[in-house]
């Protein structure tokens, strides 16, 4: 039963929860070419150096001090730059555009936490927050991945105020996908497609970039004993893969900060994601046994910070590894298509310093199948930054409030059903599957604040003529962070690739009433059916 759950929120998951806040520089694609591929004939290695007490070593250090290894053979390196080329100038503002700077995505964990462990991260990110200078050293980003959504709630800024007002203003809400058990599946699915949507945001951006997740992570699957069909366990790892070969490709690193209180429910023997951390090496496969977020810790270059009570202290850990560290590149023999894993080891020849970088990547698999949901995921993200009009949908707005308690605008969406494919199930009812993005966008189209959430219609009418005059209305509340222009709206019906958008102008923000924030309603799988237009 289990397995059939898998395979039912793996691969008939919509894509929504990759698709808000995606950069414009992904690249087109065209419906004949495989996406995501490792083909760069350069690879970027940002590696932390440490000395025997951990603390990491930024000088002294030449290109001559380091050796890489791909599958056991050295590679010759190409070009090195030493940790004071990563300096931000502190008159650039937020703009990072040499990416020279890391930046900090740091991502709070609602979904995969209980209550009241989400309350002491909230606490210890504002301990953390008050502790630095008004203007960060770097760009920084606020997410918080929730029970229906990944929500960015305070898009790259250096100004400490932006991200303390964006972690106030955050509602309280119960994580009852953690509470209840039978959403096992479908977290660790959000959790990879949280992952995923990160590295298309950033995809194409220069400069390295830490994901800190502070929280407990998604679930953990331990494949021995799930004893799955071949077929489905093959397409369960292409899934990991190419979640690992994204962050990889977008020069990112992820650290988990797992906070150090009592951990209840059967997600994941802890031990042995702590373990699967450490790990240097585990075949052609790093997720053959386990797959958890300590094995992406570990093949990103990042840091597992297992039962630790300070989280603030680990956030400043986190950011001070992800800050001080060479670059490195080189250029890779080109080997087979076959999908392998190619293991990367640094060394340096003060055997008393270790090398912290990513371990590796998947080669590109030349009988892979074209991966649908990541074309439609980059589809959905180039239409919410666009200037132009999409109506395949019928998409409108009304009822706008503005909710300055949490700094958000709430607005109804209302959804025609001309030109959507309902799909039978099998009580009689029709179902559309639909990808909503709501974006908070600046004057130069950038993306200050994002909601991403699936939406479910259902109908009764059996008939075209009738489903034709169907309105389905319901609300949706997106963050409003200043700078912000243009709120857009973008619906994807998941069956046919139609969208529809609508926008908001700043205007037309300001002049909507206020009204108090309404309380998060604890719903499993929000449906909403849908009335016949007068």
């Amino acid at each position: 039963m289990r397995s059939d759950y898998l395979l039912h929120w793996l691969f008939a998951v919509s894509a929504v929860y990759n698709a808000a806040n995606l950069s414009a520089q992904a690249p087109q694609t065209s419906p004949s070419t495989p996406t995501f591929r490792i083909n760069s004939t350069l690879v970027f290695l940002d590696v932390t150096v440490l000395d025997k007490s951990g603390r990491p070593v930024v000088t002294g250090l030449t290109k001559d001090d380091f050796t890489i290894l791909e599958d056991k053979n050295p590679q010759r390196i190409f070009s090195f730059e030493a940790p004071q080329t990563h300096l931000m100038d502190p008159k650039a503002g937020d703009e990072n555009p040499d990416g020279k700077a890391p930046v900090a995505i740091f991502v709070l964990d609602l979904l995969n936490s209980n209550f009241e462990d989400f309350a002491y991260i909230r606490y210890e990110v504002k301990r953390f927050l008050i502790a630095q200078p008004e203007q960060l050293a770097s760009p920084a980003e606020l997410m918080v991945i929730g029970n229906q959504s990944l929500e960015m709630l305070q898009g790259y800024t250096r100004s400490r105020s932006d991200l303390m007002n964006a972690l106030e203003h955050l509602p309280t809400a119960l994580p009852y996908k953690k509470m209840n058990g039978s959403f096992f599946w479908e977290r660790f699915a959000q959790s990879m497609d949280a992952l995923q949507q990160i590295a298309l945001q950033n995809k194409g951006v220069p400069g390295r970039k830490n994901i800190i997740w502070v929280g407990h992570g998604g679930p953990g699957i331990n494949l021995v004993p799930l004893d799955l069909p071949s077929k489905a366990e093959d397409e369960l790892k292409q899934y990991v893969h190419s979640t690992t070969n994204m962050l990889v490709d977008a020069r990112i690193s992820l650290f988990v900060i797992y906070p150090g209180l009592p951990v209840q429910g059967p997600d994941i023997s802890m031990s042995a994601m702590e373990a699967d951390a450490d790990i240097a090496d585990n075949g052609n496969d790093p997720f053959a046994g386990d797959i958890n977020f300590g094995v992406l810790v570990n093949e990103t270059g990042g840091e597992l910070f297992f039962n630790r009570n300070d989280v603030d202290a680990e956030i400043a850990r986190s950011q001070q590894m992800g800050a001080n560290y060479y670059t490195l590149t080189y250029q890779p023999q080109q080997g087979d298509q076959n999908g392998k894993f190619r293991r990367i080891r640094v060394t340096l020849r003060d055997r008393n310093l270790r090398a912290v970088t990513k371990a590796g990547y998947f080669a590109p698999d030349e009988h892979a199948p074209i991966n649908q949901r990541q074309q439609s995921m980059m589809k959905l993200a180039e239409a919410a930054q666009s200037t132009i009009p999409f109506t395949a949908l019928d998409v409108r707005l009304a009822n706008v409030l503005r909710h300055p308690d949490t700094g958000t605008v709430g607005f109804t969406v209302q959804l025609m059903s001309k030109n959507l494919d309902f799909l039978p199930t099998e009580d009689g009812k029709f179902v559309a599957n639909l990808a909503l993005a709501a974006v908070s966008l600046d004057g130069d189209q950038e993306i200050k604040a994002s909601r991403i959430e699936s939406v479910r219609l259902l109908s009764s009418a059996q008939d075209s003529a009738r489903s034709q005059a169907i309105v389905s209305a319901f609300r949706v509340r997106v963050r409003v962070p200043r700078n912000t222009r243009t709120v857009r709206v973008v619906m994807e019906n998941q069956e046919n690739g139609r969208i529809g958008a609508a926008e908001l102008s700043c205007k037309a923000i300001d002049a909507a009433p206020a009204a108090s924030t309404p309380e998060p309603q604890i719903t499993q799988r929000p449906e909403y059916v849908g009335s016949p237009s007068k």
